[in-house]
């Protein structure tokens, strides 16, 4: 080691030398250029950003139509003679995610693409490709089919299991945050995700 330490400046100066660069000492000193620069205006890319924060709105529909569901992503289960599929929709209309037995590594694995253990692992897959892209809510109306249909049972049963909720939570909105006094701005940190939790099971029970 006593050897070694004299040479590093040596080796330092000479790497510095020969190929130009600067030496560490003086990478503090130079000027910046507008590579440097920190821009002030900062976008969002993440389009689920403010459906993560619950602070985005569902879609309404218009006052003479039927009541329609308001959600954010539904799931849609497709089973046909041949082949069952899982997607989850914004909605847009934009399929997020989806899982099929039309997938050739899927379907290698399954004795059947239409059995009730193809929905089931159908569940799975979607589940843990739900997990992957950041969703855990979603809604359905498979719960009104699920008494008189085993596989969308243990469609919903799967989901369960691997981690997603078959409903999702309220909109938090400015009433909620201010009920007296409402017409202040409403801030997501002044109210905590528990409470509002909390205000929807006792709607719900009533």
């Amino acid at each position: 080691m006593s050897i070694v330490r004299p040479l590093l400046p040596v080796l330092a100066r000479s790497l510095g030398s020969c190929s130009g660069l600067p030496l560490a000492r003086n990478a503090h000193n130079r000027t910046c250029d507008e590579n440097d620069s920190v821009n002030p205006n900062f976008v969002n890319r993440n389009p689920r950003n403010m459906e993560m924060l619950r602070l985005a709105r569902k879609p309404q529909g218009w006052h003479l139509e039927a009541s329609t569901p308001k959600y954010w992503y539904k799931l849609v289960l497709e089973q046909s003679q041949r082949h069952i599929t899982g997607q989850v929709v914004h909605y847009t209309g934009t399929t997020v995610v989806s899982a099929s037995t039309r997938e050739w590594a899927i379907k290698q694995q399954l004795y059947s693409t239409t059995d009730v253990i193809a929905i089931e692992n159908i569940g799975r897959i979607l589940a843990q490709r739900c997990l992957e892209s950041g969703i855990t809510e979603v809604y359905t109306d498979l719960e009104k089919s699920k008494e008189s249909s085993e596989k969308v049972r243990l469609f919903l049963s799967a989901l369960t299991v691997g981690g997603i909720c078959p409903k999702e939570a309220s909109v938090i909105s400015e009433r909620d945050v201010h009920r007296t006094t409402w017409s202040h701005p409403a801030l997501p940190w002044h109210v905590t995700e528990d409470e509002v939790l909390k205000e929807d099971q006792m709607k719900n029970a009533q």
